[in-house]
């Protein structure tokens, strides 16, 4: 009975340090935040249980765990979605492969790599974004706009638009949908170039009607 109550405490200490990191996420309004890394641990510390101490002492404890690496990449690529011309939900998605790891080290037992574990991931997701700031308000940027201009509006000026702001063009895509020319651009901005002046000097263009920045 007293190990029934200890496989418990793996589990609801799975679930606490799944909640740490589900907590980020929703902080940051992502679509997997607190419920769903909660249940991430908590299954794959369960399938671990399962695993080592369901089926008597002559089974292999690795083979639900094994299972359990490949099914999380399954839910991970649900979180993944394409925004125009970008790629949103990779960080969270990572962030469900991590936290299914951190259900299985609780269910092995392993709990100073467990908690360990759940330390980094969240140090990793909320102290080094001031990081990746800090690297994109310095180095070189990747931005994105999406600009809407009436007929007849040349894409040339905003090529020549950005040549001038000293940016690199990456990509530039352009379509026309009655009458009205939607024109996505992909830009790298220089050292310390703060994007809102690109979107400033991109609104002003005669003929365009709107543009969006996205981050």
């Amino acid at each position: 009975m007293s190990h029934d109550f200890e496989l418990l405490g793996r589990l609801l200490l799975a679930a606490v340090l799944g909640g740490a990191i589900g907590a980020e996420r929703e902080l940051n309004d992502q679509p997997a935040g607190l419920r769903t890394h909660m249940l991430l641990t908590t299954g794959a510390c369960l399938f671990t249980l399962i695993s080592a101490y369901g089926f008597g002492g002559n089974t292999d404890p690795s083979r639900i765990a094994a299972q359990i690496v490949t099914g999380i990449g399954f839910l991970g690529g649900g979180a993944i979605v394409r925004d125009g011309l970008t790629v949103k939900g990779v960080t969270t998605a990572a962030s469900i492969w991590a936290t299914a790891s951190v259900g299985v080290a609780i269910g092995a037992g392993s709990y100073v790599l467990g908690v360990g574990g759940a330390v980094l991931v969240v140090g990793t997701l909320f102290g080094l974004r001031r990081v990746d700031d800090l690297i994109r308000r310095w180095g070189v940027s990747r931005q994105e706009f999406l600009l809407e201009a009436g007929p007849g509006f040349d894409a040339e000026r905003v090529v020549d638009l950005v040549r001038s702001e000293k940016a690199g063009l990456r990509r530039l895509e352009r379509q026309e949908d009655d009458g009205a020319i939607r024109i996505q651009l992909v830009v790298k901005l220089p050292p310390r170039y703060r994007a809102e002046r690109l979107l400033d000097a991109l609104s002003h263009l005669e003929g365009v009607r709107q543009v969006d920045w996205h981050r």
